[in-house]
């Protein structure tokens, strides 16, 4: 199974879990505030990984909104094929 695979399937219950650490946290909040209440809760390293791909820049004014970004990123397309060509190296000289 590729990342991809592993990172779209553990979607729903990482969202779930990232429901549950966030309860309680005031919002508006930015990316910085989610990912350092979610260390401050001992919040597993997948759910961090989650809040990692928010957006630095914008104000969250709810949890609702943070779940709502993070499901409608996607995964590259590909189904977890390699994007670019793989690397071709010369061979090496003779000793």
């Amino acid at each position: 199974m590729t990342i991809y695979g592993t990172a779209t399937s553990r979607r729903a219950t990482d969202l779930q879990d990232l429901r549950a650490a966030l309860h309680g946290l005031l919002f508006p909040a930015r990316q910085d505030d989610i990912l350092a209440a979610l260390v401050a809760r001992r919040s597993p390293s997948r759910v961090l990984w989650r809040a990692g791909q928010l957006s630095p820049e914008r104000l969250y004014l709810s949890i609702d909104q943070v779940c709502a970004e993070l499901e409608s990123r996607r995964r590259p397309t590909g189904s977890g094929q390699r994007t670019s060509p793989p690397v071709q190296t010369a061979p090496a000289p003779p000793c």
